[in-house]
This record gives C-alpha cells, sequence and structure tokens, in this order.
C-alpha cells in the first residue's frame, strides 16, 4: 500500500485538489478546489456539526443522537444542522450539567466528519502563494511606533515569479495611502491567492495594516467571499519561547508567517543568529544584496522621500527572501495538511499532541465508536540519560539517531492492548506507518535539507489519551 493510501493517516474520503474550506450559508460549508488548468472551483456542501456526550443524554430527548460501538465514557454521538446549532446545544448541556466533548473548530468539524483533509493530489508547485511585506518609511519594526505613520510601500510577489510594488506618495501621503490599501485589497481579488506569505506577518504587516486601514476608512475584504480580515490574542509556545501575537484569520485563504517557521525551524538546530528577515534568510543564503536587504532607519527614509531606485529594491528585496524562506520551510507543513483535518495555517502551529489526538478522534468518528475522558493530569520522571563514554569516538562504523520509541513500542508485548482491551487500538498501526520510511544520511545534510524536512518520528513520541 503507498504511504498516502492510508486511511489512518490520510483520512478515508480522497477528494482531490481541496485548497480550503470555509463556512457557508446556515447549515453549509464552501470547499474550494484548485482544477487542473489552475482556476479554483467552490462547491457548497451540507454541513452537520456534532457533539459525544455520555450516556446521560438519554434522558434529554435529543434528535440525531446515535449509541456509538464500545464502553468507553463518550458513547453518544449527537448531531445538528448548522454551526449556530451547535453553539445552542453546548451551552445547553453545560447549563444541564451534562458531560460532553465538542471540538472548537469548525473545520475541524468538517474534516474529521467526512475524512476529507487539504491538498491531496496537488503539488506544493501549484498552491498559489502570496507574499506581502509592509514598509513604514523609516522601516521599523515596532508596531506601535509605526502605525502612527502611513505606510511608505507595499511589496507583492507570488511563486509564479509575479511581482508588484505599490509606493504611496510621500507628497500625497493620506489620499495615496487610501489608494494604496484599496488597490491591495483589488489585487488579493484578482490573484486569488490560497495562501498570503510573510516575515512577522502576524506582529507586525497584517495589524500595521489593520491600524492603517481603519483610519484610511478602508475595508480589508479580503476573503474569497469577500469576508473580513478578523483577528484575536492567541499564544504559542515554541520549546523555551513564549510568543504572544493576533491570529489573524480570513475565510477561504490561510496565512503562513515565516517568522514561526523560522521558530519552529530552530528548535531542533539552534543556529539561527537572530530571527529578523535578514538573519534567516542570510543564514540560507538568500540574501544577494546585504546592504540593501539591512537598509532601514533614517538612511531608509531619506531614499523613500527621495523616490529613489534603491528605495524599490530594498521593497521588493523582502518579498523575495520571503517566498525562498516559504519555498524552504513550509513544504513538510503542507505535506502535514494532507494527513490531518485542520487548516493548513492552524497545522503548523498545533502542538504535535494535538495533531495526533486530531487523527484518533477522526478514526474514532468514522468507526462510530465511543472516545475516552480525558485522563487526569500525573507528573512522572522524565526520560533515561546515560553517558557511558565521553571523548572523541574514532573509527565509527555506524550511528543511530533514530527515536527508540517506537523500538521499544514494538518489541515490547506489554505495549500491546490485550483483545479485550476497552482501547479501540490503532495507535500502534499509525506508529507502524510512520516509521516504515527510508532511512536517509545524517551528518551530510545541508541547511536547507534539513529544513525541508518531512513527517518525524512525532506520530510516535507524543502521548495520547488514546
Amino acid at each position: 500500500m503507498a504511504f498516502e493510501d492510508n486511511e489512518l493517516l490520510f483520512g478515508a474520503d480522497k477528494s482531490p485538489r481541496i485548497v480550503a474550506i470555509e463556512l457557508g450559508e446556515t447549515g453549509t460549508v464552501k470547499v474550494y478546489r484548485r482544477e487542473k488548468e489552475g482556476s479554483t472551483a467552490v462547491d457548497v456542501e451540507p454541513f452537520h456539526p456534532f457533539v459525544w456526550t455520555d450516556g446521560d443524554i438519554t434522558d434529554l430527548g435529543l434528535e440525531n443522537a446515535q449509541k456509538l460501538a464500545g464502553d468507553l465514557r463518550y458513547n453518544w454521538l449527537v448531531t445538528v444542522d448548522s454551526w449556530k446549532e451547535l453553539i445552542a446545544l453546548r451551552n445547553g448541556l453545560k447549563k444541564a450539567g451534562r458531560s460532553f466533548f465538542a471540538m472548537s473548530d469548525p473545520v475541524q468539524h468538517y474534516l474529521s466528519a467526512t475524512g476529507r483533509t487539504l491538498f491531496k493530489q496537488l503539488p506544493f508547485e501549484e498552491l498559489k502563494r502570496l507574499q506581502l511585506e509592509v514598509l513604514s518609511p523609516t522601516g521599523e519594526s515596532d508596531l506601535a511606533d509605526a502605525s502612527q505613520n502611513p505606510i511608505a510601500s507595499i511589496a507583492l510577489s507570488d511563486n509564479s515569479g509575479w511581482e508588484q510594488l505599490i509606493v504611496v506618495d510621500p507628497e500625497n501621503t493620506e489620499e495615496s495611502e487610501h489608494g494604496a490599501l484599496k488597490q491591495l485589497t483589488a489585487i488579493i481579488k484578482e490573484r486569488d491567492p490560497d495562501v498570503i506569505e510573510g516575515h512577522d506577518l502576524f506582529r507586525f504587516d497584517l495589524p500595521y495594516l489593520v491600524a492603517r486601514s481603519r483610519k484610511a476608512k478602508v475595508k480589508l475584504d479580503w476573503g474569497r467571499s469577500s469576508g473580513f480580515l478578523r483577528s484575536r490574542p492567541s499564544r504559542l509556545q515554541i520549546a523555551e519561547k513564549t510568543i504572544d501575537y493576533p491570529k489573524f484569520q480570513v475565510d477561504g485563504r490561510h496565512f503562513v508567517d515565516t517568522f514561526l517557521l523560522a521558530q519552529f525551524y530552530d528548535v531542533g538546530m539552534r543556529t539561527l543568529s537572530g530571527f529578523e528577515r535578514i538573519d534567516v534568510a542570510q543564514h540560507f543564503g538568500f540574501c544577494d544584496a546585504a546592504e540593501v536587504s539591512a537598509l532601514t532607519g533614517k538612511a531608509l527614509q531619506r531614499e523613500y522621500l527621495g523616490k529613489s531606485e534603491r528605495f524599490r529594491k530594498r521593497a521588493l528585496c523582502a518579498v523575495r527572501e520571503t517566498r525562498a524562506l516559504a519555498d524552504l520551510l513550509s513544504p513538510s507543513y503542507f505535506i502535514q495538511a494532507q494527513i490531518f483535518p485542520y487548516n493548513y495555517q492552524d497545522v503548523i502551529v498545533r502542538g504535535n499532541a494535538t495533531r495526533i489526538n486530531a487523527l484518533f478522534l477522526r478514526e474514532y468518528l468514522r468507526q462510530r465508536h465511543s472516545i475516552p475522558e480525558m485522563p487526569m493530569a500525573r507528573s512522572f520522571e522524565g526520560g533515561f540519560t546515560a553517558i557511558y563514554f565521553t571523548g572523541v569516538a574514532r573509527n565509527i562504523w555506524h550511528c543511530d539517531v533514530a527515536s527508540l520509541y517506537p523500538s521499544i513500542m514494538f518489541s515490547l508485548i506489554a505495549f500491546r492492548p490485550p483483545i479485550n482491551s476497552r482501547s479501540f487500538g490503532i495507535c500502534l498501526p499509525i506508529c507502524a506507518v510512520s516509521v516504515s520510511k527510508p532511512k536517509g544520511r545524517c551528518s551530510s545534510l545541508t541547511k536547507k535539507e534539513i529544513a525541508r524536512g518531512g513527517i518525524t518520528s512525532m506520530l510516535c513520541k507524543t502521548p495520547s489519551r488514546f
């Protein structure tokens, strides 16, 4: 069986070339597909969100309640006909003091229920990706300072090689900025990207655009159905770092921030000297003109006020470097979006445990099997560490740095659920598929080859309540 044919990992529905899902009118979703010739088609399909509950709901007389197989805690499934009805159902169950489990993301509901995922049979090169870089007159990265000043330029490019620079006239900033923001929205609708990429997109570019559009009274209706740009506070834990940022969303498209991709890359490598765009671009050899790329402050402002060609080069250099970084760092997440029932931008920021849990929930739902309750949190000692040798090792014939977790799980019968176990027993099959890949080179890998790495053994290293 081909790797991508495994239904436990990729879902049971092989519908190809889905690029986005968004909520439609009441009781529907819009499914956007990339046609072979490059156009984007949309299908409107029924949407039935659901809640898992325990046996206590039998006295509530709920319609569309189905008894599930097995004797785990949540053994009833209640479906409704719209997202609004789901919210009302959850509120009603809370007030009644009933125990239930529900997912909070409508896209995850739809993908889990149908067994579909994004991007199946779609080459990464056919994903429409647009890069965005917004410059203030002095190029500062502090949002509070930048928001007080008009935009200097908006640089755009995409993965076809197209580029465009919108420059705000410094001699007529109010009218010119208003026109630039309207032109940006028009370009996004015309180019119709699946993904909008930028470096520090969430913490600077998008908030800056929102602040200036409010002042200019321009609507940022970037959604495929003319939905507006919206955000909410979010927090991301990456190793020892906690990053607070506004999570932006717009219907029918995805946002990818290469600043976050660089943070994830450096967790394992610890080789980046910094996380500004120029730092990451120089690390990977993408910065052809460091002097131009690093232009900022008063020097940048002089070039801008002088309407120089050097300013234009600085603005376009930024989107070219962002495109190169996204080309390198995002393909592994593109593949993961074909596996996990999430939006593309959510796959990037979800933790390992959350992503793996979504696979279990999808399969239990497909099999109409009850699911367990969340276990009580408990402490554990952690991993075993031992050093048997110090110094320089010579004449090494083989060095295996692969995780020991899968080997232990497969070799010890104690880790296999017994026949009469209350567990559904899909953990080991998922692990078996995830580790049955060819072993590659290790010490000879370049920085770019490591950055392009795909699915790792996280499928076997992450604990799950299942």
